[in-house]
């Protein structure tokens, strides 16, 4: 009787291993012929089936990175554009493969095995099927063996090759690669751009009233191009209280040239041609450099408007989250790249990040030899070279006046950028990550 009884429990289990196999070839199966129905249709723009077929692979394997991927690009051409987001953000929550490394998760094994994906499908017959399952193969009739899909894979710690068929093993990457990820990058943006565009958004400045007065200009402690420190009056003006956000720009000029999209960030990566542009669109214009750090620095002639110290509570820079070896790395300012213009309080004149989050382009030309505050006048200095209106391509009788002067740090430039004597100075069609701007008007 036990006799009879064991052999009973082996036909059993035999046959449950045998449905098992079966129902796992099936899943495989039906996932690779949903994926390739899905590529057709999407190769063929037909987008709507398409976006069913790799929908129902995702039912069927909810990790799978190419259909999320393929699923991401159909979502686009529907435009669904905030379901094509949150499938990227999907992709970019994992982590950067290196090589083709892989987890082989093997029938019956408890512990997956560290490997190298050689090749993703291999169509080879698999005598092995029958051969592992001696006690119940002899129930099993049918038509001859056909090829199936494999993987190929170099396992590491035994050093050998092998194929293994896709119904009886499991992979799973470890992430996406890096070039593979940049791209997706790439994507998000484009989709995030092309949301902001379907935002209705009257592009509209809000201004603020700058009281006219006098202040010193200049600093003793930053760099000599800082020097001399004079006295300069500024007739009353308006300045805009925030830097002039995406949703904006891309309303008024089209495009969005900017590296860290959001609708309410300040563009970036705009020339300073692109930046006049846009405020004369608007009936605007760029501020002069003097006008600039009178309403940066609020009335105040301490470093920074709040001070001369830096806690990351007053503006967005090179905190410990930035990836460039010129950070602080003792104080967080709480954004990896730019910030929502107006998450840092203001200034006493009302006015949002005018240090820190992206530098601004001003009006003002750069004096090569650094001697325009020696002769600079009093009362509104408007610059060298005023009468130079652009110089896009060759300016007669300014070969050394190529630069433009943008002004206030940035979320990729060091603490001491963010004073409010602080100048820089780049050619007037650069167009930089951590550039930006901000309009003024009479």
């Amino acid at each position: 009787m036990p006799r009879l009884t064991q052999r009973l429990v082996i036909f059993i289990f035999s046959q449950f291993l045998f449905f098992l196999l079966i129902f796992n070839s099936s899943q495989a199966s039906e996932t690779s012929k949903l994926m390739k129905l899905g590529n057709k249709a999407l190769v063929t723009g037909q987008y709507k089936i398409a976006e069913g077929f790799f929908e129902k692979v995702l039912e069927v394997e909810s990790g799978n990175f190419l259909a999320t991927r393929n699923l991401a690009t159909v979502k686009i051409k529907l435009n669904k554009l905030n379901e094509a987001l949150s499938l990227l953000n999907d992709l970019l929550k994992l982590p950067v493969a290196k090589g083709r490394d892989i987890l082989v998760y093997m029938d019956g094994d408890t512990k997956p095995h560290s490997a190298e994906l050689v090749d993703e499908t291999v169509m080879i017959i698999d005598k092995s099927a029958r051969q592992e399952n001696d006690e119940f193969s002899k129930f099993v009739k049918g038509d001859p063996a056909e090829p199936v899909p494999h993987y190929r894979v170099y396992f590491k710690k035994t050093g050998k090759m092998k194929l293994l068929p896709k119904s009886k093993n499991r992979i799973k990457y470890f992430g996406i690669p890096a070039a593979t990820r940049e791209k997706i990058m790439v994507l998000k943006s484009q989709v995030k751009k092309k949301i902001i565009s379907s935002i209705n958004v009257e592009p509209k400045e809000e201004m603020v009233s700058i009281k006219a007065g006098c202040f010193q200009m200049g600093s003793k402690v930053g760099d000599p191009d800082e020097l001399p420190v004079h006295e300069v009056c500024i007739s009353s003006f308006k300045l805009s209280k925030y830097e002039v956000k995406q949703k904006n720009y891309q309303a008024v000029m089209k495009v969005n040239p900017s590296e860290n999209v959001g609708a309410d960030h300040p563009v970036d990566s705009v020339s300073w041609l692109d930046a006049r542009g846009y405020c004369k669109k608007l009936g605007l214009r760029l501020p002069s450099e003097a006008e600039w750090e009178y309403a940066a620095r609020g009335g105040k002639q301490t470093e920074f408007y709040w001070g001369n110290r830096v806690t990351g509570r007053e503006g967005n820079f090179c905190d410990s989250a930035c990836e460039m070896n010129i950070r602080e790395p003792r104080v967080s300012d709480g954004f990896r790249h730019t910030a929502p213009v107006g998450s840092f309080p203001p200034n006493p004149f009302g006015l949002h990040d005018m240090s820190g989050n992206v530098s601004e382009w001003v009006q003002d030309w750069f004096d090569i030899d650094k001697k325009y505050y020696m002769i600079s006048p009093k009362k509104d200095p408007l610059g060298p070279r005023p009468e130079l209106d652009t110089c896009a391509g060759t300016c007669a009788g300014a070969a050394s006046i190529t630069n433009k002067i943008y002004r206030g740090g940035a979320w990729n430039q060091k603490v001491s950028e963010m004073r409010s004597a602080n100048r820089r100075e780049s050619h007037f069609q650069l167009q930089a990550a951590g550039n930006g701007f901000r309009c003024a008007s009479n």
